[in-house]
């Protein structure tokens, strides 16, 4: 089913039905998908995760600090357990993006050998995760664990109430993240702020329903701003990892000179863009958000009970 919120079920009845197919989504896919197509079933799965945490954390308010931290760290610890085998492939599109961004010959033996010994590295993380007889079967237990508490999940607000404090914060922290991103201009605060733009997509698209056409443009801003920023995220992920890189992957001294200054450059790049909506985006006080939101709730929301 659709991963919003229905207007003719209760929150309770919506969050616990988003929660149960996401989490019985992640553990299909990684107890049929991961022999089939592995790289597909990893990121299918941390999706489903980060999904489900982003249900969590509109109701964070409602569920109560000591059940979101539980339930929260447990989706977090899976998608982590799980992410070296991603990492690998983001270094790959990243690389190959620059080289088609800034039209970078291939002809060079050394771009062509980095290339090679980038895709043989995520080869191998992804094989020795699959192969390994412990990996799998813990995060299958610790998701079918989770999938059966929150499927059940209890909120002690219903309707509007139920959301409102937590969308609120959302935003704030959104809000807050964008300014101390351009103030420190560091990619952990970047990052974080990456990440509470992409709560506000998520929240965005459980809500679709109380106004369609006004929050597909909310969520569709917020897309795109994630989009620019994950993409700035990943030329600094692969930055720190040429500069770190091991010994298996082949990479000259000469071509790092080369590549660093790029992949520098294309970060800034993004991040200029990134201001431009995010001053935007953020116009709003999150008082004045919460209430324009609330107000598109009370015309369309029947299952505020």
């Amino acid at each position: 089913m659709a991963y919003r919120f229905f207007t003719d079920s209760t929150v309770e009845a919506n969050v616990q039905r988003i929660l149960n197919e996401q989490l019985e989504k992640a553990i299909q896919e990684l107890s049929e998908g991961i022999q089939k197509t592995p790289e597909q079933a990893i990121h299918s799965t941390r999706k489903r995760l980060k999904k489900g945490r982003a249900v969590l954390r509109l109701v964070r308010k409602s569920i109560g600090e000591k059940t979101y931290q539980r339930e929260n760290d447990q989706l977090r610890s899976i998608g982590q357990a799980l992410a070296p085998a991603r990492d690998g492939a983001v270094y790959q599109k990243t690389l190959n993006d620059l080289i088609e961004i800034y039209g970078i010959s291939l002809e060079n033996k050394g771009l062509a050998d980095l290339q090679d010994s980038l895709a043989d590295l995520y080869k191998s993380e992804l094989k020795a995760l699959i192969d390994r007889d412990d990996a799998i079967a813990p995060i299958l237990a610790d998701l079918k664990e989770s999938r059966a508490r929150l499927s059940n999940l209890t909120l002690h607000q219903t309707g509007w109430k139920a959301v409102s404090k937590s969308l609120e914060q959302v935003y704030r922290q959104g809000r807050d993240r964008f300014h101390a991103a351009y103030k420190d201009g560091n990619d952990e605060t970047f990052h974080d702020w990456r990440k509470r733009v992409k709560d506000l997509w998520y929240s965005s698209c459980l809500l679709k329903q109380i106004w369609p056409p006004v929050m597909e443009v909310l969520g569709s801003e917020a897309h795109y701003l994630s989009e620019l920023l994950g993409d700035g995220h990943d030329s600094a992920v692969l930055q720190h990892f040429l500069r770190h890189h091991p010994s298996e992957v082949a990479l000259s001294d000469t071509y790092l000179q080369v590549l660093m200054p790029l992949l520098v450059h294309r970060q800034d790049k993004l991040h200029q863009q990134a201001k431009g909506l995010g001053k935007k985006f953020y116009s709003e006080e999150p008082k004045t958000f919460i209430k324009r939101i609330h107000s598109y709730w009370r015309s369309e929301f029947s299952g505020s009970n």
